[in-house]
C-alpha cells in the first residue's frame, strides 16, 4: 500500500485462490486497519466505505484486476504460480488513477459532416428498376481495348498478350482465354473475349484476373512466356451491381516466387502507383442496372431446383426445409461422410468425394458444423443451381467451433455469404484472450475481403476499441505494412477510423510512432554514413544522438510498443545501450522501469530495435504459434516452460525483440569453459554451468526446468521445420530454461551450404543437453530421466497432432503477407509431413520416435555445424 507521501507499507495476505479481487482489497483493508483496534462493526463500516475507492494494480507495470474473476484465472497470477513466486499486488486509489487519464473525444472527420446527396437509384438513368443477373442467359464477355505503360526491351521480346480468366477464390469458374499477340510498342488489341459461363451462372465473388505476358523466343526455340504485371476487377460491386461499361486498369508488379500468369487471390482494383502498366477493358453494356438475385430469389430457386431433382411439381409455397429432408444415409456412407470431414484442411477432395459430399449436404453433413469447408469446397460455385441450395443450407447451418471456423476466413472461402458465418462463428465463441491470439491472422485476412467496408473488419473495430490491448496490436499490425501499396488504401483507412475514435490512447500511440521514427533515422545513419567506422567511433556517435534534447524527449517516458502494460522511462543507462556487430546493426537498448513499485518486478527493460534486418512477422508467427503449442500442452497437464519472448514487427523490416533478462547463448556457456568447451569437445561445460548457478534444491529445479522447455522446444522445431540452428540461437537462463531465438528459417527452408542443407537432423539434441537431463551421467539415454524426457517428447507431440487443423490453417491464412518463406500451400504442407497426418496415431509415434533417435545418434553432425558456427565468431 502506497501512501499519498509514496511511503510504502507491505503486508502478506494469505486468501483463497478463488476470491475475487474486492475481496481481497476488503482483506488488505482489515489487515491495515488492525493496528486501529476497531470494533468490529467500525471495521465492517470502514471495509464498506474504503472498499470501492481502491482497484489492484500488479506491482511493477500498468496491468490491473479489474472484472470480477477469481484471482486464479487472472494472467500475472497463474505466471507467479507457474515459476513459484509471490504475487505482488498494490492498492490503488481509483480517484488518483481516474485523474490522471487525458480527456478524449472522438473526431468525426470533415466528410461524414457534410450534407449527405441522395443517392441516385439502382437501375438505368430513366429510374427503371434494376434487372436481375439470373434474367440474362448470354455468356460473358470482355473486351481488350490496349495498354499503356508496358515498359518492355523490344530486343529482349518478341510480342505481347494478355491472358485472362474468371476465378471464384484461387479456383478457375471456366477456362482461361488470351487475346492476341501484338507488337510491344503502342499495343492495341480491340478485341472481345468470350468466356465458357453464362452470366446467370456468376457467383457473388467472381473476378477477373488478368496479366500482361511477353513472349520471348526465335529461330524455332522453345517460346518463353513471362507476366509482366498483373491485375483483378471484382465482377460485381459492393451494391451487388455487375460491372459494365468501360474501365481502366492500372496493373500490380509481379511479386517474387509467382509461378503462375494469373494472381487470383491478389488484391482487386487499381495500382495507385498511375505509371505502372494500364490496361483498358470494356464490359457488356445493359439498357438498365443488373444486380445479383437477392434473398428471396435465390431461395427459390433453391426449391425450385430440389423439386426438379426430386420430379415434384414445384409452387410457390414449398419451403427451404425441404433440403434437410431426405432419404437416410447407410451406416457405410456415415462412416465414410465423418471419415472426409476430420480430413486437414490440406487434404484435396477427389472429383467422387466431392460429389459424394454434395449428394448428403442436405440431410446429413449439415447436422456436421465441421464439414461446412470440405462443402463448401465441393461446391461448383460455377452453377446457379447448387450456390442457391449452398446459400440455403448457410442459413440453416450450426455456428462452428471459433478455431474450425477461421478456415472460411482464407483465400479459398471469398463467398461474402460464407464470411459473414464465419464472422458470426467468431463473434460467439471468440473471448477476447482468443481473439488476441489470433489478430495476426485476423489482419492479414482483411486483404481478402472484396471491399474495404466488410463485416470482418467492423469486428476488429469494435474489438479494438473496447480492449485497449488488442487496440494496440491492431494498430501496430496495420501501421507495419503501411510500406505496402496493395494494402495501403485499406489499413490506411482501418487505422483511420480506429485512430479518430481511441481517444485517450491515441496520445500513447503517437508518442511511441515518434519514438520509433527517431530509432529508424538513428539505425540508418549508422548504417549509411558510419559503417565503415570502428565499434568506438559509432558507440560514440550513438552516445552523441541519444544525448540531444529531441532524441531525449522522444525516447523517454512512453509505453511500449512490445506491451502495453509496460511503460519505459530514461533511458538513463546509455552506457548500457549498445550497437550489436551484425551486418544491420540492431541497437541493444536499456529503459528504466518507472513504475513505484518497479523492484518487485524488474527494474530496467531491455529491448533490440532491428532495421533493415529479416521480415520479423517470420518470427512473429513462430513466436505465437509456439505460445499457442503451450496453451495446448497447458490444457493437457503438460507443463513445458515455453518462452515466447516479446517481438513485434513496426514497419517494412523494422522491429522490436525483447531481451530474456539473465539468459546466455550455448555458445557464451560454451565459451566459458575455455577453448576446448568452445570447440565442442567438452560435452560437460553446460551441465557444469548450470550446476555452478543453482546450487542445493536449486539444482534439482534447473534441471526438471531444463528438461521441460528442452522436451517443448524438441517437439515444437521439428514439427515447424525451424532451420538454421547453431550454438547461438539456442539460450539457456541461470534457472535452467531453455529456449530457441531467431527463427529466420521454417517449413524446412534451411540454410543451404554448397547446395545441400546444412542442418543433417531433426532437431537440436546433442549430447550436451543429454548429460545435463541426465544429471551428468555419461550413458544418459540409459537413464530414467531421459526416458522420462522422451515421454514428454511423445505426449507434446500428440498433443500438438491432434490439433493439426488449426496450425495449417493458422499458416494459411497468412499466405497473403508475402513472407517469402510462406508463399503457397506446398510450404504448409510440410506440416502434414512432421505431424504424419497420413498415418494412424500409433505409426505417427513411431514415426516421430524414428526422428528422436535420428536427432540423438546425428547429434555429432550438429555438433560439427556448431563447431564451425563458433570458429567464425570468435573474437580475434
Amino acid at each position: 500500500i502506497v501512501s499519498p507521501s509514496n511511503s510504502k507499507q507491505k503486508y502478506t495476505l494469505k486468501v483463497s485462490h478463488d476470491s475475487l479481487p474486492e475481496q481481497l482489497i476488503a482483506e488488505s483493508i482489515r489487515k491495515k486497519s488492525r493496528s486501529m483496534h476497531l470494533s468490529p462493526q467500525q471495521l465492517r463500516l470502514c471495509v464498506q466505505e474504503y472498499q470501492g475507492q481502491y482497484i489492484l494494480k500488479v506491482c511493477g507495470c500498468d496491468e490491473y484486476l479489474l472484472e470480477k474473476y477469481p484471482l486464479s484465472q487472472y494472467k500475472y497470477i497463474r505466471s507467479c504460480i507457474t515459476v513459484g513466486r509471490l504475487p505482488h499486488l498494490m492498492l490503488v486509489s481509483k480517484d488518483s488513477l481516474y485523474s490522471q487519464l487525458p480527456a478524449s473525444g472522438f473526431v468525426t472527420p470533415s466528410y461524414s459532416r457534410r450534407t449527405p446527396q441522395p443517392s441516385p437509384c439502382p437501375g438505368g438513368g430513366d429510374g427503371s428498376p434494376p434487372r436481375s443477373l439470373w434474367a440474362f442467359n448470354t455468356p460473358l464477355r470482355v473486351r481488350l481495348l490496349c495498354a499503356t505503360y508496358v515498359n518492355v526491351n523490344i530486343r529482349d521480346i518478341d510480342k505481347i498478350y494478355v491472358r485472362t480468366g474468371i476465378y471464384h477464390g484461387g479456383e478457375p469458374l471456366c477456362d482461361n482465354v488470351n487475346t492476341q499477340r501484338v507488337p510491344c510498342s503502342n499495343p492495341r488489341w480491340n478485341e472481345w473475349l468470350t468466356y465458357d459461363i453464362y452470366l446467370a451462372d456468376l457467383p457473388r465473388s467472381a473476378r477477373l484476373c488478368l496479366s500482361i505476358c511477353s513472349v520471348k523466343g526465335r529461330k524455332g526455340a522453345k517460346e518463353e512466356h513471362c507476366p509482366l504485371a498483373w491485375g483483378n476487377v471484382n465482377l460485381f460491386d459492393y451494391k451487388d451491381i455487375l460491372v459494365s461499361g468501360k474501365v481502366a486498369l492500372s496493373l500490380w508488379p509481379v511479386p517474387h516466387g509467382l509461378e503462375d500468369p494469373l494472381n487470383p487471390i491478389g488484391v482487386a482494383g487499381s495500382n495507385p502507383n498511375k505509371e505502372t502498366p494500364c490496361v483498358e477493358l470494356e464490359f457488356s453494356w445493359f439498357n438498365q442496372t443488373v444486380v445479383f438475385p437477392d434473398e428471396q430469389q435465390i431461395e427459390e430457386h433453391a426449391n425450385w431446383t430440389i423439386s426438379r431433382e426430386l420430379g415434384y411439381n414445384y409452387c410457390h409455397g414449398l419451403q427451404s426445409t425441404r433440403l434437410a429432408c431426405d432419404s437416410s444415409v447407410s451406416a457405410g456412407d456415415a462412416e465414410a461422410l465423418r471419415s472426409l470431414c476430420s480430413r486437414d484442411p490440406l487434404y484435396e477432395l477427389s472429383e467422387q468425394e466431392k460429389d459424394f459430399l454434395w449428394r448428403h449436404s442436405r440431410h446429413y453433413c449439415v447436422n456436421i458444423p465441421e464439414s461446412l469447408p470440405k462443402l463448401l469446397l465441393s461446391v461448383k460455385w460455377n452453377s446457379r443451381d447448387e450456390v442457391s441450395q449452398m446459400y440455403c443450407l448457410l442459413k440453416e447451418w450450426s455456428l462452428m467451433e471459433p478455431e474450425l471456423a477461421l478456415e472460411l476466413l482464407d483465400c479459398n472461402f471469398p463467398d461474402p455469404m460464407v464470411r459473414e458465418f464465419a464472422l458470426r462463428c467468431l463473434v460467439q465463441g471468440l473471448t477476447d484472450d482468443k481473439l488476441s491470439q489470433y489478430l495476426l491472422q485476423l489482419v492479414q485476412v482483411l486483404k481478402y475481403e472484396m471491399y474495404l467496408d466488410n463485416p470482418l473488419a467492423r469486428f476488429l473495430i469494435k474489438k479494438s476499441l473496447t480492449n485497449q490491448r488488442i487496440g494496440h496490436f491492431f494498430f501496430w499490425h496495420l501501421k507495419s505494412e503501411m510500406h505496402n501499396k496493395t494494402v495501403s488504401r485499406r489499413f490506411g483507412l482501418l487505422l483511420e477510423a480506429f485512430c479518430r475514435a481511441c481517444g485517450m490512447y491515441l496520445k500513447h500511440l503517437n508518442r511511441q510512432v515518434e519514438a520509433m521514427d527517431k530509432l529508424v533515422n538513428l539505425t540508418d545513419t549508422l548504417k549509411q554514413e558510419k559503417k565503415d567506422e570502428t565499434q568506438k567511433t559509432q558507440m560514440k556517435f550513438l552516445v552523441e544522438h541519444m544525448s540531444r534534447p529531441d532524441y531525449m524527449d522522444a525516447l523517454q517516458g512512453f509505453v511500449s510498443p512490445l506491451n502495453p502494460v509496460h511503460q519505459l522511462g530514461n533511458l538513463s543507462r546509455l552506457e548500457e545501450c549498445r550497437i550489436m556487430s551484425s551486418a544491420k546493426r540492431p541497437l541493444w537498448l536499456n529503459w528504466e522501469n518507472p513504475d513505484i513499485m518497479s523492484e518487485l518486478l524488474f527494474t530496467n527493460n531491455e529491448i533490440i530495435f532491428k532495421n533493415g534486418d529479416a521480415d520479423l512477422r517470420q518470427d512473429m508467427l513462430t513466436l505465437q504459434i509456439i505460445k499457442i503449442m503451450e496453451n495446448i500442452w497447458q490444457n493437457q497437464g503438460l507443463d513445458l516452460r515455453m518462452l515466447p519472448y516479446g517481438c513485434l514487427s513496426i514497419g517494412d523490416c523494422v522491429g522490436l525483440i525483447e531481451v530474456v533478462k539473465n539468459s546466455f547463448t550455448i555458445m557464451q556457456i560454451q565459451c566459458k569453459g575455455g577453448l576446448k568447451g568452445a570447440l565442442q569437445f567438452n560435452s560437460n561445460t553446460l551441465h557444469h554451468w548450470l550446476k555452478d548457478k543453482n546450487r542445493g534444491e536449486a539444482y534439482d529445479r534447473a534441471i526438471d526446468l531444463f528438461t521441460r522447455s528442452c522436451a517443448g522446444y524438441c517437439v515444437a522445431t521439428f514439427i515447424l521445420g525451424i532451420g538454421d540452428r547453431h550454438n547461438s540461437n539456442i539460450m539457456v537462463k541461470e534457472n535452467g530454461q531453455l529456449f530457441h531465438i531467431d527463427f529466420g528459417h521454417f517449413l524446412d527452408h534451411k540454410k543451404k551450404k554448397f547446395g545441400y542443407k546444412r542442418e543433417r537432423v531433426p532437431f537440436v539434441l546433442t549430447q550436451d543437453f543429454l548429460i545435463v537431463i541426465s544429471k551428468g551421467v555419461q550413458e544418459s539415454t540409459k537413464t530414467k530421466e531421459f526416458e522420462r524426457f522422451q515421454e514428454m517428447c511423445y505426449k507434446a507431440y500428440l498433443a500438438i497432432r491432434q490439433h493439426a487443423s488449426l496450425f495449417i490453417n493458422l499458416f494459411s491464412l497468412l499466405l497473403g503477407c508475402g513472407m517469402p518463406e510462406l508463399q503457397s500451400f506446398d510450404d504448409i504442407a510440410y506440416l502434414r509431413k512432421t505431424l504424419a497426418l497420413e498415418k494412424s496415431q500409433q505409426e505417427a509415434l513411431e514415426y516421430f520416435t524414428k526422428q528422436m533417435n535420428d536427432a540423438h545418434h546425428g547429434g555429432w553432425s550438429t555438433k560439427m555445424d556448431w563447431i564451425f558456427h563458433t570458429i567464425r565468431h570468435m573474437p580475434n
